[in-house]
């Protein structure tokens, strides 16, 4: 005995010598949910490969993970043929046997998979018509003058009456209401006339009005979420890390960056070290300082508007990007205000405009992170002291009162009006990382909170 986290179930999973991180038991559990769906040969296949019926399968599958005692499923036989939507329902119906509670919303049921039904509950303009068995669906619409044809499917049957006139559904419901009413009048005749209800009052039913009895039966305190924020991240970082892996390395994605990598390669072969090739070099480090973030920041804000559904649902929590596709739900706006925002950076961070209005390039420039990048690979390509000759018109300072003389390789940076060495540059980049993977979770917590919970 004793208070909340004090370590009870610990104690009690050392004395029955059961793993703490329950790993074994997880993979046991997994594996039974494939077995129990009938999924054992499609358990290495991707999503995208597997037939309709095994992807309901599976979307069961996620749910029995948690092993609820309710299962709501909306539709599960929708866009199946007949054959599947047979074994699915088998899959349900073992479920059910298994002390499960399913739940499911049907269209227009076969009579096979009608009769596997234990409860039925008929709607008709939002209203209950029936609710009982499906064996006594038939019968009861049966006295008030409903007669199914011999050999009709029943599912078919009762679809048909209750897509009858307003007039047949309209007495339907009534006389359902009726019939509840008649029951329910019943029902309480009978506890009138019980011997418990009239028996005396034993003096041991609590007191609610005492203060001191409702401090009794009031919970205590419980942490909200059953695992530590760590241990989520550190599950989530995993999941994440899988996932972005999976989508990373395919072929698709290695065709464009090895043919990326030929069209530079080509265009900037051999190039020689010399003043007339300072720009060629330049252009190429901001094409790749450019090229790369545009290409991940698009990856990342297409991920959340396709995956909303499941990020709300989970609610689980890369870069600039990522922080937008978070902050906006409609994937136009994202996609808008990133284009926006990326072209400003790059016109501010001093490669195409170097002599920037005062007004803003005091400040502007020092919010591109594509500034920081690209001055950081230009002290790298230039640093050294490779000697090259001077050229007529040189922009080298060294050059101008010589232009017979030579440079030095790390002269070339004057030009460029590079503000901070390398590790000041990798340093705020750093900051950046921090700042943008932040601004995400932020964004998901509070922004798309609608549900109200935090």
């Amino acid at each position: 005995m004793g208070p909340s986290g004090c370590r009870k179930t610990t104690l009690l999973n050392i004395l029955a010598g059961r793993a703490l991180n329950g790993v074994t038991d997880k993979i046991t559990q997994v594996e039974q949910i494939i077995d129990q769906l009938r999924i054992r040969k499609c358990a290495d296949t991707p999503i995208m490969f597997i037939s309709g019926g095994e992807k309901k399968r599976v979307n069961i599958g996620t749910e029995l993970l948690m092993n609820p005692s309710v299962i709501f499923l909306d539709e599960p036989t929708s866009e199946l043929d007949s054959t599947s939507a047979v074994s699915l329902m088998d899959v349900l119906r073992d479920l059910a046997m298994q002390g499960k509670t399913i739940i499911t919303s049907i269209h227009q049921p076969s009579s096979q998979i009608f009769q596997s039904f234990d409860q039925l509950i008929l709607l008709a303009d939002g209203k209950t018509i029936f609710m009982g068995k499906p064996c006594n669906a038939l019968p009861y619409f049966a006295t008030m003058g409903y007669h199914s044809p011999s050999q009709y499917n029943p599912a078919d049957y009762v679809m048909d009456l209750v897509s009858q006139d307003m007039k047949v559904r309209e007495q339907l419901k009534e006389e359902y209401l009726q019939n509840k009413i008649t029951k329910h009048v019943n029902t309480i005749s009978n506890l009138l006339q019980s011997q418990y209800l009239l028996a005396e009052p034993s003096g041991n039913e609590a007191d609610l009005t005492n203060p001191d009895n409702v401090n009794l039966i009031s919970n205590k305190h419980e942490s909200k979420w059953p695992i530590r924020f760590l241990s989520q991240m550190l599950i989530l970082f995993s999941h994440a890390f899988f996932l972005t892996g999976k989508s990373q390395f395919t072929f698709l994605n290695f065709a464009q960056a090895l043919g990326l990598a030929i069209i530079s390669g080509l265009c900037w072969l051999r190039m020689d070290f010399s003043e007339n090739t300072i720009p060629d070099r330049s252009s190429f480090i901001f094409f790749l300082m450019t090229f790369w973030p545009l290409h991940t920041m698009m990856h990342d804000l297409l991920s959340f508007p396709f995956e909303r559904t499941v990020i709300e649902k989970e609610r689980a929590t890369e870069s600039l990007g990522l922080h937008l596709g978070a902050a906006f739900k409609n994937l136009q706006h994202a996609i808008t205000v990133v284009t926006v925002l990326l072209i400003g950076l790059m016109l501010v961070s001093g490669f195409f405009v170097r002599n920037l209005p005062h007004w803003l390039g005091v400040w502007g420039k020092w919010l591109s992170f594509l500034k920081y990048a690209y001055d950081a690979c230009l002290q790298l390509q230039f640093k050294g002291g490779r000697i090259s000759k001077c050229v007529d018109g040189s922009i080298i300072s060294s050059c101008q009162n010589n232009p017979n003389g030579t440079f030095v390789s790390h002269e070339a940076i004057e030009f460029f009006d590079v503000g901070l060495n390398i590790g000041l540059n990798f340093l705020v980049l750093f900051g950046m990382f921090v700042i943008f993977r932040t601004l995400p979770y932020l964004a998901l917590r509070f922004i798309n909170n609608h549900t109200g919970r935090t």
